[in-house]
C-alpha cells in the first residue's frame, strides 16, 4: 500500500502481479468503497489482462500479489476519462 501511495504522489508507473498476471498500470486513486474494502484505480498501459483491454481499470488491493516501482517512469497528466471523484472510492487515501 506505502508503494501505492507514494507512486501515485509523485505520478509514478507500477508493475503490479494481479490475480497472478502482470501489469504495467498508472495509478490514479486509492482508498476504501462503502463496505471497507481497499480499490485501486489505474489505467493499465501494459501488461496482460483478463479482457485484453487497455484503459481505466478497478483493482482490489487485497489482490495484489507484488507491487515494483518502474524507476525513471512517470506520467505527465492524467489520460482521458479521469474522474477525481471516483464511484466506487468513497474514502481516498491518495489521488492524482
Amino acid at each position: 500500500m506505502k508503494e501505492i501511495k507514494s507512486a501515485i504522489e509523485i505520478q509514478q508507473k507500477l508493475l503490479i502481479l494481479y490475480k497472478g498476471i502482470p501489469r504495467v498500470i498508472e495509478p490514479y486513486i486509492v482508498g476504501t468503497n462503502a463496505s471497507g474494502k481497499i480499490f485501486l484505480r489505474a489505467y493499465q498501459i501494459g501488461g496482460e489482462s483478463c479482457t485484453d483491454e487497455i484503459g481505466f481499470k478497478l483493482f482490489e488491493v487485497g489482490k495484489v500479489q507484488a507491487v515494483t516501482v518502474i524507476p525513471n517512469l512517470f506520467f505527465a497528466k492524467p489520460k482521458h476519462g479521469y474522474k477525481k471523484i471516483d464511484p466506487v472510492i468513497t474514502t481516498v487515501y491518495a489521488r492524482v
